[in-house]
Formats: C-alpha cells, sequence, structure tokens
C-alpha cells in the first residue's frame, strides 16, 4: 500500500486483545466471526471475512503478500473487525440471529457468506449498516485498498462499488494505468470538464461585483474518497459547467495552517492537524468529508452535502441551491416536484 496510508492518525483503544489470532507473516489481528458481531453491537465499524479454506493455494498466498503489508495491516486492523472464516470448518456457529451447522464439506454459514457460489479466497464485507459484498478471488494490495475506502469511509451508503472502484483509479492513474485501459470507452465516466476555483479572498472579491452562492468543496488529506470524489465529480462537464456559471467555487482544506480572510472577518488555523477556525464554522453539524458546503452571497450557510456523491446525485442540488429553491421548500418537496414534472414530460413523450 502507498504511503498515504502512513498518514492515518485516529487512535482506537479496545480490550479485545485475547479475542485475536494473527496468521503469521500477516500482522492482522483477526477475530472469529461471533466475537467480531459481538464487538460490532457495541462499537460499529465494518466487518471483513477472510473466507477461505486449508487446501486453497491462493488463500495462503494472499495471507503471504496482501496481507502481509505492514501499512495495510494497520488500517485493517484499526478501522475494521477482520474476520477468518474456514468454509469447511465443522463448528455450529451463530450468526445474526441464526444457527448455522455443518451438512457436508462446506459450512451452511459459507453457502450464506458466498451466496451459494463457494469460491476461494472471497472477502465478504458487511458495512455498518450489515448490507453484506461479496468479493471474490485473490487480491492484490492495490486491488483491495479502494474496497478498503469504500467501506471504511461509508462510500456504501450512497454509491455502488463499482462506480467508486473506477473513480479511485481515475484519481491515481499511475497506479491504475493497466486497470483503467481494460474499461470500456462506454464505461467511462466524462472527465471534460474544469472547475475554475478560486481561492475565498478571490471569490468574496468577484461575489461583492456580482452576487452568487459559494460553493465550497472542503476535504482533508487523510480523506480517501476525496479525491475521488472531486475527480468523478467536478471533472464532469455537465457539473463543471454549471459550477462555474452559478456559484463561486472553492476547494478547502479544513486543516490549512493558511489564515483565511472573507466577509471581513479573518479564520486561522488551530494548530497541525486541527481544524482550521472557518471549518469550525461551516461544519456545526460534525466534520465528515467529503463535503460540499453551500453559502449564500452574504456567506451565510443554506445547505451542506456530506459524503460521496456522483455527478447525477449532486445536479439536483445545485439546482436546488443555486436557483433559490431551498427558501421555498425542503429539499425532498423539490426533488418530488422535479420527479413529476419529469415523469410528466416523459408521458407526453
Amino acid at each position: 500500500m502507498r504511503n498515504t496510508f502512513l498518514l492515518i492518525i485516529i487512535t482506537l483503544t479496545f480490550s479485545t486483545l485475547q479475542a485475536q489470532t494473527t496468521v503469521p507473516p500477516s500482522p492482522i489481528k483477526w477475530y472469529d466471526i461471533e466475537t467480531a458481531m459481538k464487538l460490532f453491537k457495541q462499537h460499529p465499524k465494518p466487518i471483513m471475512i477472510d473466507v477461505y479454506t486449508d487446501w486453497c493455494g491462493w488463500c495462503k498466498y494472499m495471507m503471504k503478500t496482501t496481507f502481509a503489508n505492514k501499512n495495510l495491516a494497520t488500517y485493517i486492523n484499526r478501522y475494521f473487525y477482520p474476520v477468518r472464516f474456514n468454509a469447511e470448518t465443522k463448528d455450529t456457529i451463530y450468526f445474526q440471529g441464526k444457527q448455522y451447522v455443518s451438512h457436508g464439506k462446506t459450512h451452511d454459514l459459507a453457502l450464506y457468506l458466498l451466496d451459494g457460489q463457494p469460491a476461494y479466497p472471497t472477502l465478504v464485507f458487511f458495512d455498518t449498516k450489515l448490507r453484506k459484498f461479496r468479493i471474490p478471488g485473490y487480491q492484490k494490495i492495490k486491488d483491495i485498498e479502494p474496497l478498503l475506502v469504500y467501506f471504511q469511509e461509508n462510500v456504501s451508503e450512497n454509491v455502488d462499488i463499482n462506480t467508486f472502484v473506477l473513480s479511485y483509479w481515475l484519481s491515481h492513474p499511475r497506479f491504475y494505468k493497466d486497470d483503467l485501459a481494460k474499461v470500456p470507452a462506454n464505461q467511462m465516466p466524462d472527465t471534460t470538464g474544469k472547475v475554475k476555483w478560486l481561492s475565498f479572498e478571490q471569490a468574496w472579491k468577484k461575489n461583492k461585483q456580482q452576487p452568487r452562492p459559494f460553493l465550497i468543496f472542503s476535504y482533508v488529506s487523510w480523506c480517501y474518497s476525496c479525491q475521488p470524489m472531486e475527480k468523478l465529480v467536478f471533472s464532469n462537464k455537465d457539473i463543471a459547467d454549471f459550477v462555474n456559471s452559478h456559484f463561486y467555487p472553492v476547494r478547502f482544506d479544513a486543516a490549512t495552517t493558511d489564515t483565511i480572510k472573507i466577509a471581513g472577518r479573518q479564520y486561522v488555523s488551530l494548530g497541525k492537524g486541527q481544524p482550521n477556525q472557518l471549518a469550525m464554522q461551516l461544519f456545526s453539524h460534525g466534520f465528515r468529508f467529503p463535503a460540499i458546503i453551500f453559502m449564500n452571497s452574504n456567506f451565510k450557510n443554506i445547505g451542506y452535502i456530506y459524503g460521496f456523491f456522483t455527478p447525477k446525485q449532486v445536479k439536483p442540488m445545485l439546482i436546488y441551491f443555486s436557483s433559490n429553491a431551498y427558501k421555498k421548500q425542503s429539499f425532498q418537496q423539490f426533488m418530488a416536484q422535479r420527479q413529476s414534472h419529469q415523469a410528466g414530460k416523459g408521458a407526453k413523450n
């Protein structure tokens, strides 16, 4: 895994070491599935299950290669409940309120986890809403990296896994050159757009001459889904053109140490690795990245989007805040009206 994962700075402490095991040379600390579920109920984190068999050569190879990477293991140990599950165990296992037993070569729980399609190795992820995702086959470090980000940063809440993985590849083209070359042209997202980003000072100066709302795309260096979203959304020509013509767009590192001056106020850094004073004001509902924050021409907060979204999901939000519809109706009402209008147009055609 690249050095980006060396930036992990959040420390979580749990008294669960006695329930964990390691499989050399991998430093990942594995749980059994029942312990992982018990811990999940106390403190929800994504669950990653390595489904293997004793005779599977690729399973052993992945343990010696991918799972042996120290940076990868650190990330998994910190942000996941990692589980190793032998698909041919004879144990009786209780999982999500059900009892699973072995009726033959393949354990009943393995058949559930693998959707009745035994293949080894297979990684099975459960996100924080306990939705199941099956990823069959040997995974290299570069293959598993976007998957870990997808679940750890809760991208699964809004976007399908294939869309995110492709956006991750696009944001790191040097590392995924061969993977991108295999993607059919009709499946590649549009990346021909370019947002004309401004500094806060530039945006405020333009706003005084011609008032417009502000669009602030906020990120931090340790948000690994921020760059993929920026690439997918703001490189989309339709989105970029709309943003450039209806907003004053600003990219904002929430942990910047720079002093920011806007709307007659000055905001300073609270220290290295700490949020800027402006971030404290903008993120009044709590920090989550990536984020798009909308401010009116008086630099008053009028709305926000927290998390990873696609261009198709973002476009209605841009229309909502740029058209002043937010002053008259909720976003849910706006979307219902918009969908009704589109349905009417479709019926006429």
